[in-house]
C-alpha cells in the first residue's frame, strides 16, 4: 500500500503543471490615468493582480494593496480589470472612486486572464524577470480583508524580500469567478 501511494504521489508531483510567463511587456487602457499605456516589466519581481469592479472582495483589498506598494518599492504592481460584462466607462466609474496608487489595465476580452490562468478576482501572481511564477493565489485567508488571519501575499513578498522563495507558493485564492 505504501509503495502505491508512493508511486502516485511521485508522478503527481513530476506532472503538476508550472506556470512560465515569457511577456515583458504590458499594454493597454490604464482606468486609474484613464489613459492608453505601456508597462515594461523592468523589476525584478512583478505583483499582478485581477481585480473587478462587480466584486466586493477586489475593493476590500485596494488600501490593502496600495499599502504593500509603499512598503515593497522595488516590486513593480498592476492590476488587471478582467470582467466582459462591465463596460470600460463603468470600470473608469467604479476605479475613480477609490484611491488607487497602481496601473489597472482593462481586461474585457480576458487576454492578461487567460494568459495567467486567473480564476477569480482578488487572484494575485508575484512573477520574477525570468517569468517564473513565485506565487499564485489569494491575497489573505478570507473573502473580506478585514476578516483575515493569515496574509499569504505579504508572507510571499517579505520571503522574497529576503531573497528565498516564498515559503507557500500557492493559496487559495477566495472571491468571485472570473466569468469566461
Amino acid at each position: 500500500m505504501k509503495l502505491i501511494l508512493m508511486t502516485i504521489l511521485f508522478f503527481t508531483a513530476c506532472f503538476v503543471e508550472v506556470l512560465a510567463l515569457e511577456v515583458k511587456e504590458f499594454e493597454g487602457y490604464n482606468l486609474v490615468t484613464k489613459k492608453e499605456i505601456l508597462i515594461k516589466q523592468t523589476k525584478r519581481i512583478s505583483v499582478f493582480y485581477f481585480l473587478s469592479a462587480s466584486c466586493p472582495c477586489s475593493k476590500s483589498t485596494f488600501d490593502y494593496l496600495n499599502e504593500l506598494q509603499r512598503k515593497y518599492p522595488d516590486f513593480q504592481f498592476m492590476g488587471f480589470h478582467s470582467n466582459k460584462a462591465i463596460s470600460r466607462g463603468v470600470a473608469e466609474t467604479y476605479f475613480s472612486n477609490y484611491e488607487i496608487d497602481f496601473p489597472i489595465l482593462l481586461d474585457r476580452k480576458l487576454k492578461f486572464a487567460n494568459m495567467f490562468k486567473a480564476l477569480k478576482t482578488p487572484h494575485v501572481f508575484v512573477v520574477n524577470n525570468n517569468g517564473d511564477v513565485l506565487y499564485h493565489g489569494g491575497v489573505t485567508n478570507s473573502r473580506f480583508f478585514k476578516n483575515a488571519k493569515s496574509f499569504f501575499l505579504e508572507e510571499a513578498l517579505k520571503d522574497i524580500k529576503n531573497g528565498i522563495n516564498p515559503k507557500r507558493s500557492h493559496a487559495r485564492a477566495l472571491g468571485c469567478y472570473i466569468a469566461r
